[in-house]
This record gives C-alpha cells, structure tokens and sequence, in this order.
C-alpha cells in the first residue's frame, strides 16, 4: 500500500483510513502484514465508510487471523457483502479458505460457506447448507448470522423452481413470516426481483415494499403501499403476524391515521373473534395470535391518541390470550408486554388505581427489571399525594420481588413514612424497614446509606480484599485480544457491540479482565457498563476490584483539585462526572452540553463571566472549549458551587445542576413540609429524580473506595 507498517499503524490506531480507500481492492491482504488481525478491524472502519468492495476484501483476509473470534466476525461480515456483490473470484477463495479452517461448522462459517455456494448458483448445496443451520439453530440468534441463513435458503429454493412456478405459499411464509425486514430481507427481495422471471407482483410486492418502507421509518409511503395491499388482499395481514404488527406500527405512528387503523383493526378483530366474514382463513391458533396481535395495537393506538382508559381494557384482553397461543420466552415477552402497557396506560389516566392492580399483576409479570419504571413513577405520585398506606401497600406487593433496588426503595420509603408517624409501621417499626432496605440495599448504595443513618451503622459494602468469586474461569487470552486490538487499530466505537452480542456466554473473570481492558484503553463508560453486567449476575458477591471498575478514578489531580478549591467534596464532584460523562472529554449530549462535566455552552459563558468578575482565569474571549478536560472541570466545579450557594443545600445543587435552579426553586416551594430526601422522590422529572439519586450513590462510593469515609457520611453530608 506504499506505506511503512509503522505509519499504517499509526494511522489506524487514529481511525484514518484514507491510505486503505487510496489503494486498490486487491491489495487489503497487504494489511494482514501489519498483523493478521488487522484487515478486519480496517474492514469495520472501512464498510462504516460505505466501502463495500475493499471491506468485502479485507474481511476475506482477515479469515487468516490466528484469533477465532476475530476469523468467526470477518465471516459472518463478509457473508452479506459476498452475497451482495456476487463476486464469483471471491466466492471460489472463500470456498478454499473455509476448507482449511477447523471450525467451519460454526454458524458464521455455515453461512459465508451458504453464500459463496449461492455465488457460485450451486444453489442445492446451499439450500441444504441452510436447512441444515436453520433446523438445527445453528446460528443461534436472530441477528445478521441467522437472518442472512434463511434468506440464503429461500432464494436457493426458489431459484431451483421453473420460471413461473414460484409458489406462493412458501414465498409469503419467507417475506411476511420474517419478524423484521431487515438488510438481509431487503437483499432477499431486490435479487429475487432481479431476476425478471421471478419478480414479485400484485398486493405481495406492494405489502413487501410497505414493510421495507416502514423498517427505515418512512411510515407515510408504508401506509400508502400497505392501504394498497390490504384493499387487494387483507386476507394475507391476518395470516401473517409479523406483517400485521408492521401494520400496526404504520398506524400508531401516524397521527392523523391513528383513527383509520384503529376502524380497520376493530372490524377485524371482530371478523377473526366471530368467524364471520373473515377474509384469511385461520385455524384456532392462528387466530389467536391474529387476535392478539390486532388487540395489542388497537392498544397501542388509543393510548397514542391519549385514550388511556380503553387502551387498558384492549391490553388486559390482549393478556388473556397471550399464555394460550405463545410458548415459552415467547410468551413470557408477549405477556410482560401486555402488562407493562396496561400498567402505564393506568397510570396516566388513573393513578389511584395502580396499587389495586398491582395486586393481580405484580404476581403475573416474568421479569421483574421490566416495570422499574412503572414502579418509579408510581412511588413519586405516592409521595407526591401523600398516600402512605398505599406505598406500604406495593411495598408489601413486592417484597419478594428478584429487584433489590426496587425493594430497598419502597421499604425505605415507608420506614420514613413510619418514622414520621405518616403512617402505621403494620407490625413493623420504622428500624424493621430501614433494615430491610440496608440488607437489600446492595444494588442500592443511595437508600442502603440513607437507611445506614438511621440504623447507626457504617455501610462496609465489600471486605477490602481481592475478587471473592474464586470459581470462575480464566479470561480467554484470544477474546481478550480480540477486544484489545478494537483499541489498537482505531475501531473502538465498534467494540461494545461486539461484546453485548456475546455478554451472557462470557464468565464473570472474563467480563472482569474485559472491563479492566476497556478502562485501559481510555473508555470508561464502556468498562463500567462491563462491570455492571456481571455485577447484576444472580449469585454475585461483590469485591473491592470490582467496585473500583464501577466507580473508576481517572483524572484524579484535575478532579481533586478542582473540588477542594471550591470547597467541594472531590467524592461528590467524582459522582457529579461520572454521572454526566463517564469520564468521555469529548461526549456531547442531545441537548448540547459537552464535556466532563457535561455544560451547556450559555451555562460556561456566564460561568466564564462570573469567574472572571472574580478574578479568575478569562475564558469570556472567543468560543469556550468544553472539550478541555481542564476548562471543563474547573467551569464545572464553579457552576456546582455557585449553585449550591444560591440554593444553600448540596442536594438541591445537584438537582438544579441537572434540572436548572429556577425549576429546582419552584418544586421546593411546592413541597416545602416534606423532609429533602422525601422531597426528592415527588419530582416530577423522571431524569432529575434519578439523577440525584445516581450522583449521590456514586458519591458514596467514591467516599468509601478513595476518601477514607463511609458511605453514609457521605450521603448525610449531602442532606446536610
């Protein structure tokens, strides 16, 4: 490529590609010379790019890899490209490589083995490839592996059959039996259209095109082909779940429909339900799933429309038929689906009548993580309304709930509310519950030292050893490597996705020393999301190690000082950033704060204006770099400050850092009787409520691990 390999390194290692799409498509191998795992990290970089041809190249070199997991991705990235651009030379070497590599009969070499075949039109040895995957769910999952199997497999079979004689039964089961219309999908369609002898025609095509439409959000023009195909066959959405759920989504979104689809969806709802004038024809569990699935969105469009009361009623006649006609996970999702949305729908319209449908469904529900939201927002209106017996109610609902956190929020609660005399403990005292919520408070750093205070004790989260979980497995040096080199060759932003797919097959060492990895490497926000995974595990018993991942301390003499000079507790201003950034100098928010400290650009310049009438450092001239590690910190810490002068409460400061201080004013105003950490649970923003309390758990972490306090100090400075 006419480049040093320390200069291509170099390069790399910055994400500059320009000297790989300078060069030509068949000199990516030279890559491998670098190091043998590099053409696939250039691949990601360079497909990002919208390089196909030299990715497809340079996937196909990094099949000569030495790490498995780096020769199993460049296989299954490689696969769609290969069948997309029918590269027949390609297709004969892929053949010849995967004859050489052991594990071929993994499911990413089954399928770049299946599209080579298909490139190469031996389309029998590819369709049986296929069957042969997909029957054995050798893919294992429903991504790209698996999706691109079952789009191989059909073409394969129709592409045997006489022009003309494409069946149409099997050719709706692949195109509107798919869950989604993915890329593979789309491929699917364009090259079965392709070929002039099987194109796709009548309302099948239009309904097709619909669901592309609607897969990339163009919601209008799917409606548009939708209308089309339901007015010449409607009788192919009731047979197809899939396409009617697509349907469906169509009318949710858009508002001015929203009235159509829920007329059309009804009327079926009552053809399939009655058997009358039904224009599919149904056996008794295709109808069930039809009907809930026509059930479900006619929820989904009412509660839309802000029409949350008959919403619920479509929700809970969803339910009823959702253990009756799915199995398994299946089912599982389908029914915490039905609830979650009833329960929000009830929430909104009736929220007084929550608690009493708790008691039917906290006990319905597979997964309790689910309805923490729900749970969220119905222990603000609780408070909020000052219904105590109620908040003791759900308390008593879930006490046996899998969610820690959610129990330790609720028992706290009504201690509190028992402590205050709110309320009667039940036979409880006020200590019962604060014991409770110590002993559940684990996952709960912020109410485990809010309750701490009221117990008398010191919260020790974990002994100051090592990793106490001694029977997990050594990390696996490749994948370990395999993640490093993201880092190495530029392709960072990658490299999470890479390990979400596989997070539940990895051991707790594992996840361990790939936190440690991502931490080494600068990013930060990934390795605490690591850390989370496996310290969330069933079973899990904390160490210090770990805590250390999940509460990091980079930048330690800019943060501490920064702090101390403004008189700020650095374990409060570490909780601050980590909360706000995860420790990315460069983030940038949605709403446009940047940096460490996550300001908005207005807030620096009259921070920049106050510190300057101060004496201080000028950064009034010009535009602010809040990229600045240094700039942004020492503004951030200023603003923090101020905010808790002019508010007089560390609490309220970081609620109004989150929130704005006039905002903050006004809801103290609101709920001035109330104590400040029952203040905090009525806010009426979700993110603000969470927010404080994030900040002030981690606090208490970072008091604990790094500044000699113990975590209740910590949050009782606070509340001080």
């Amino acid at each position: 490529m006419d480049i040093s390999r320390g200069e291509a390194a170099e390069k790399l290692r910055a994400g500059d590609i320009g000297f790989v799409i300078s060069a030509e498509p068949s000199r990516m191998g030279e890559l491998a010379r670098l190091d043998p795992s590099a053409p696939f990290y250039a691949g990601l970089l360079t497909a990002a790019a919208g390089d196909k041809v030299r990715a497809g190249a340079l996937f196909e070199a990094a099949l000569g890899s030495p790490i498995d997991r780096v020769q199993r991705e460049a296989a299954r990235s490689l696969g769609a490209i290969l069948a997309e651009s029918g590269n027949t030379g390609q297709a004969a070497r892929v053949l010849a490589v995967l004859s050489k590599i052991k594990a071929r009969g993994e499911s990413e070499f089954v399928t770049l083995k299946a599209a080579a075949l298909f490139t190469l039109g031996r389309y029998g040895e590819a369709e049986a490839l296929c069957a042969d995957a997909v029957s054995a769910s050798v893919a294992g999952d429903a991504a790209s592996g698996s999706s691109l199997s079952r789009a191989l497999r059909f073409l394969s079979w129709a592409f045997q059959q006489p022009p003309g004689a494409l069946a149409v039964r099997e050719r709706r089961d692949y195109f509107f039996g798919e869950a989604r219309a993915d890329s593979a999908y789309r491929w699917a369609y364009e090259t079965l259209n392709r070929r002039g002898e099987y194109t796709m025609t009548g309302a099948d095509n239009t309904a097709i095109a619909g669901r592309l439409a609607a897969s990339g959000g163009a919601y209008s023009e799917a409606l548009a082909l939708f209308d089309s195909a339901r007015r010449g066959q409607s009788g192919i959405f009731l047979s197809y779940p899939a396409l009617l759920g697509d349907l469906g989504r169509t009318y949710t979104a858009i508002r001015t429909k929203q009235e159509t689809g829920y007329s059309v969806f009804s009327e079926w709802e009552s053809a399939v339900r009655t058997g009358k004038n039904s224009p599919a024809v149904l056996n008794s569990a295709e109808a069930g799933i039809t009907r809930y699935t026509l059930l479900f969105y006619l929820g989904r469009i009412r509660r839309q429309q802000g029409k949350h009361g008959e919403a619920a009623e479509f929700f809970a006649r969803a339910l009823d038929l959702a253990p009756a006609y799915f199995s398994g996970s299946e089912a599982s999702v389908q029914e915490d689906a039905c609830i979650w949305y009833l329960l929000s729908s009830t929430l909104t319209d009736k929220p007084e009548n929550l608690v009493s449908l708790l008691g039917t469904y906290a006990k319905r529900w597979n997964d309790d993580g689910n309805f923490n939201d729900i749970l969220d927002r119905l222990s603000a209106y609780l408070v909020r309304q000052k219904k105590w017996a109620a908040l003791q109610e759900v308390f008593n609902l879930i006490r046996e709930s899998k969610d820690s956190a959610m129990v330790a929020r609720y028992a706290y609660l009504t201690g509190r509310a028992v402590s205050l005399a709110y309320v009667s403990g039940g036979g409880l005292s006020a200590a019962d519950y604060f014991n409770i919520a110590y002993e559940e408070g684990n996952t709960s750093f912020y109410y485990r030292g809010l309750s701490a205070g009221y117990l008398g004790k010191t919260v020790v989260p974990v002994e100051k050893s090592g990793p106490a979980d001694q029977d997990d497995a050594l990390p696996n040096r490749g994948e370990i490597e395999f993640f490093t080199k993201f880092f190495e060759y530029g392709a960072g932003a990658y490299a999470m996705s890479y390990l979400r797919a596989g997070a539940g097959g990895y051991t707790r060492g594992e996840l361990r020393a790939l936190s440690r990895a991502f931490a080494y490497a600068g990013r930060y926000l990934e390795s605490i999301q690591i850390a989370g995974i496996f310290m969330r595990r069933e079973g899990y018993r904390m160490n210090i190690d770990d805590l250390k991942l999940y509460y990091p301390k980079p930048f330690p003499e800019l943060i501490e000082k920064n702090a101390l000079d403004t008189g700020l507790r650095p374990a409060v201003f570490y909780g601050l950033i980590r909360t706000e950034s995860a420790f990315i100098p460069a983030i940038a928010s949605h709403a446009g704060a940047v940096g460490l400290a996550q300001l908005m650009p207005a807030t620096a310049r009259e921070t920049a204006v106050l510190v300057k009438r101060q004496g201080g450092p000028d950064y009034t001239e010009g535009d602010i770099d809040l990229t600045d590690p240094e700039i942004n910190v020492y503004l951030g810490a200023v603003y923090l400050k101020s905010l808790r002068d002019g508010l007089g409460s560390p609490m309220l400061a970081l609620l109004a850092y989150n929130a704005g201080p006039s905002r903050i004013r006004r809801l103290r105003r609101a709920e001035a009787s109330l104590p400040e950490d029952l203040f905090i649970e009525t806010i009426d923003i979700a993110e603000t409520r969470s927010y404080g309390k994030q900040v002030m758990a981690a606090a208490a972490a970072y008091g604990y691990l790094y500044y000699g306090m113990s975590m209740h100090e910590v949050v009782a400075d606070i509340f001080k």
